[in-house]
């Protein structure tokens, strides 16, 4: 993640959204005023809302978590699935 001023990001806009969009990368925007906003990637961002998402109900949340430990006790079934 790099950090830099808003008048720095102004000035290097194009840059830095083929930069997070391209690198995944992050980026800090710091006002004068001790403000701050990141910029990220519309995928990541999308990414990160479905993860919230699928974690905001206690419910799926359990099922999530008892699936990862199932996967990682190799305590699953394998299934193939008709196209």
């Amino acid at each position: 993640m790099q950090a830099v001023f808003y008048s720095q990001a102004r000035n290097n806009l194009r840059e830095i959204i083929n930069k997070v969009c391209d690198d995944f990368d992050e980026y800090i925007i710091t006002t004068k005023d001790d403000k701050s906003a990141v910029i990220l990637s519309y995928d990541e961002y999308s990414s990160m809302k479905e993860t919230m998402y699928l974690l905001s109900s206690k419910n799926n949340r359990d099922r999530l978590n008892d699936a990862v430990d199932q996967i990682e006790s190799m305590k699953y079934t394998k299934r193939d699935i008709e196209i």
